[in-house]
């Protein structure tokens, strides 16, 4: 396959193929509000003190730490019908809000040990040490966005379902190479620009510390 041919290929099902991706970042953008606003209530619920409410905060973060989320979309596929009824209509569920759910178990886990330990920092007066959870929350982002393609075994038309519609469609092993590295490509632009400027956040927050110890 020519070069021009693949250009002129990934050039028209671009249009496709972006679609798809704004499916994962809003299937992921949605897993991290769900579950920063889950995990938030977790953190703060650990701080109340010894107690019944923090013991059970504290089993309910270790729990969600521990669920696999791969086989928690299967689950949530299945338990939650494709359909339900209110006020006598009937409404489609959609499969990429139970993507969503799922990949925003892993979420509340993190956020409720990493908003624990900045709430801390907080009470103690080291802002930029609780400040760096806002670097951490964004990478937890990235790495979310990544796993988002899941997605695509319940049924969600995110980027890798496309890509195979567009293999499908085209045929041919050479064509699957490149609108996979095409896929990759989108991953790559979206995650290192914000991976990078995280990684200089998080350097100038820990040069803040270092300056406040000594």
């Amino acid at each position: 396959m020519a070069s021009t041919e693949i250009v002129d290929l990934l050039w028209t099902w671009t249009p496709f193929l972006a679609g798809g991706f704004a499916w994962n970042i809003l299937i992921s953008l949605v897993a991290m509000l769900i579950g920063t606003l889950f995990g938030a209530v977790l953190a703060r619920l650990r701080l109340s003190g010894p107690g019944p409410l923090a013991h059970a905060s504290l089993l309910l973060t270790e729990l969600t730490r521990n669920i696999p989320t791969f086989v928690f979309l299967f689950y949530l596929a299945f338990l939650i019908p494709a359909e339900f009824a209110m006020a006598g209509d009937l409404y489609a569920f959609p499969v990429w809000l139970k993507a969503s759910l799922a990949l925003s178990v892993a979420v509340i886990g993190f956020v409720s040990d990493n908003l624990f330990v900045a709430l801390q920092h907080r009470q103690n007066r080291n802002h930029a040490a609780a400040l760096l959870f806002i670097p951490s929350w964004t990478t937890y982002l990235l790495i979310i966005v990544m796993a988002s393609s899941t997605a695509s075994v319940i049924g969600v038309g995110e980027i890798v379902s496309r890509c195979n519609v567009v293999i499908a469609a085209v045929g041919g092993d050479e064509t699957m190479l490149w609108v996979y590295t095409y896929a990759i490509a989108y991953f790559l632009l979206f995650c290192l620009p914000l991976n990078w400027a995280m990684g200089y956040a998080r350097k100038r927050l820990l040069a803040r510390i270092e300056a406040a110890a000594s």
